[in-house]
């Protein structure tokens, strides 16, 4: 990654900003942000935001743990605002880093706008586009109106050690979004502590679905590649993992040490606006997880759930949590296209049960293992139990 720094550092206290949560401090943040200096301090305070910062090529974004970088009240009144953003997403900037501090969408005083208007707020807090060298790192987001963290066009990119902080539930909250032409990168160690936080996927990757509703404006569709989930724990989230492919490639994805509740799904490989069966999602590993579906009510029964196209899936080492309901099934995979799968190490129960709930699908064993060969229009369920090793290739 690119580590091209300035040596010049500026605190944002020495321009003008007051930290004293009444005054709009943004004009000095942006003066700190546009002074060239390599390194912005932003010290402990509360600073309302009433306009985008907009962060430029070389910059270090250093905010003290605890401040708190606030969007002010009405702010939220077009597209355009965010708390952050880069400066040129046209021309595109590198070695972006954005470090600490507490950053407060204030959703209860900043409404998304309607899908109807083409200028409507999106409600993302974090907006980062067309960014080669994008690091986000040890920081809490707080009350998204949306997203906490939306990038797209980003390459080489680290996203760490996120806090999700929603105390006030919105529709769509996810944790971090990633949009198409986003390649090599690694995002690591979120935690989402407060139950129905989130209140959408802790993390989705979106290739080229539904990108023009307000949530998403900005974003374009395009392939997704090479990119490492990792260290992921939630606590009634409402989905952890979500992929959504219509056309677009969504390849060479890795998603390793998943663990907690959810209300609606651990991995969410569904379809959303397009048919079932589309997508193009290709070389997908999932390893070391450990969920529970612990919701009351869901739109779904079932722990994960393949609706999508999938070229390629190893599934390693699947366990439930103490709290997983009974009634929910494992896996379901219900694209409706032929492939074969290899299982091992079900329990003979297990795999009566997939016999008896799945339909145009057969079983084989194959030494310690089950080959498994799903028919067109095949629906695939494992009703309970964990799963120690699946494979998907299609036929």
């Amino acid at each position: 990654m690119p580590t091209t720094q300035r040596a010049q550092e500026v605190n944002v206290r020495n321009l003008g900003a007051a930290g004293d949560n009444r005054a709009d401090d943004s004009e000095a943040i942006q003066k700190a942000l546009d002074s060239g200096a390599g390194r912005v301090v932003i010290p402990c305070g509360v600073y309302c935001i009433g306009r985008t910062l907009k962060v430029t090529s070389h910059t270090r974004v250093t905010v003290d743990p605890k401040a708190i970088i606030r969007l002010a009240d009405g702010a939220g009144s077009h597209g355009d605002r965010f708390l952050m953003t880069n400066r040129n997403p046209g021309n595109g900037n590198e070695d972006i880093v954005v470090e600490g501090g507490i950053w407060d969408g204030n959703n209860a005083n900043n409404p998304r706008g309607a899908e109807s208007d083409p200028d409507a707020y999106t409600g993302v807090v974090l907006n980062f586009v067309n960014v080669t060298g994008l690091v986000i790192r040890q920081l809490a987001v707080r009350d998204p109106e949306s997203f906490s963290i939306r990038v797209g066009e980003v390459r080489d990119f680290v996203v760490e050690d996120i806090l999700f902080d929603h105390k006030r539930i919105r529709p769509n909250q996810d944790g971090i979004h990633v949009g198409g032409y986003s390649e090599r990168g690694q995002i690591r160690r979120l935690r989402a502590e407060l139950p129905m936080a989130t209140n959408d996927d802790m993390v989705a990757l979106n290739a080229d679905d539904d990108v023009e509703r307000v949530i998403n404006r900005g974003m374009r569709k395009g392939p997704i590649r090479d990119i490492i989930v990792s260290d992921v724990k939630g606590n009634d989230v409402y989905t952890f993992i979500r992929m959504l492919s219509q056309s677009a490639p969504l390849e060479r994805i890795t998603i390793d040490q998943v663990s907690g509740s959810c209300r609606a799904l651990g991995l969410n490989l569904n379809n959303w606006t397009y048919p079932l069966g589309h997508g193009a999602i290709r070389d997908v590993i999932f390893r070391n997880l450990e969920l529970a579906k612990t919701a009351t009510s869901s739109e779904t029964k079932t722990l994960i759930d393949i609706a999508l196209w999938v070229n390629g899936l190893v599934l390693e080492d699947l366990r439930l949590g103490p709290d997983h309901r009974n009634n929910v099934s494992t896996l379901t995979i219900r694209h409706g296209r032929p492939f074969v799968a290899d299982l091992g190490g079900l329990a003979p129960n297990q795999v009566e049960s997939l016999r008896r709930a799945s339909s145009g699908v057969t079983l084989h064993p194959a030494g310690d293992h089950w080959r498994v060969e799903a028919a067109p229009g095949a629906t695939f369920i494992l009703p309970k139990g964990p799963i120690p090793y699946l494979k998907l290739t299609p036929t």
